[in-house]
């Protein structure tokens, strides 16, 4: 019986395990996206963080007052 809870334990930490360096990759891969199109923006266009703020600002209804 002792044996079963273990095992059901230590499936259970492997799960667990697994679905956080998932969760991890996939965090890193967004950041990742995000900096490479920041940085084809700034490189292509000439659009730096200020303007994508602004920019986002009043999409946002933030920006008129």
């Amino acid at each position: 019986m002792e044996w079963a809870i273990v095992l059901g334990a230590i499936i259970l930490a492997l799960l667990i395990v697994g679905w956080v360096f998932k969760l991890i990759k996939n965090t890193v891969k967004t950041i990742l996206l995000v900096a490479f199109l920041f940085t084809a923006l700034y490189v292509l266009w000439g659009v730096g963080p200020a303007e994508l703020w602004n920019q986002l600002q009043q999409w946002l209804g933030q920006g008129q007052n």
